[in-house]
């Protein structure tokens, strides 16, 4: 995606977010910096569904959007291993229950209706569907890492 003022800025929210929640791989996302969280970041849903459908996604979900952005620079950066596939996703995991706790409060019921949510996501990224974006996105990062030793 084009890295333009606006998605930098919003890129840098919601790593700063991560960062005030305490997420796994904040600290790991915020080191590659914004312009290749930029890149990286395609918003909450799978890549072939297309930008609209991710953009609604991501408008309804927008409270699991720092988990999403560190997930996203994971699998950017995929070692196309299953240790490193089910790593990623059980951080998502983590991480969205994490921003759901802190969305609502535990006697909000809103609070459970996320942590299903949550599951539910993590249902997506663990599936074979991901397993098979995960060794795409590892493709893409050989592909990326070779053309960069070509210059």
């Amino acid at each position: 995606m084009e890295a333009t003022e606006d998605r930098l800025a919003h890129v840098a929210e919601l790593i700063q977010e991560a960062l005030e929640a305490g997420l796994l791989g904040a600290k790991w996302a915020s080191g590659n910096g914004v312009r290749w969280l930029a890149e990286a970041y395609n918003g909450i849903g799978p890549e072939f569904a297309g930008a609209a459908l991710r953009g609604k996604a991501t408008a309804r979900l927008r409270i699991f959007e720092p988990a999403a952005l560190i997930h996203d620079g994971r699998t950017h950066a995929s070692d196309g291993s299953r240790q490193g596939f089910v790593q990623a996703n059980l951080e998502f995991h983590f991480n969205c229950l994490v921003l759901a706790d802190r969305a609502y409060p535990w006697w909000n019921w809103k609070r459970y209706r996320a942590r299903l949510v949550a599951d539910a996501l993590y249902d997506c990224v663990s599936s074979p569907a991901g397993w098979h974006a995960w060794q795409q996105a590892h493709e893409r990062f050989v592909q990326r890492r070779n053309k960069e030793n070509c210059k």
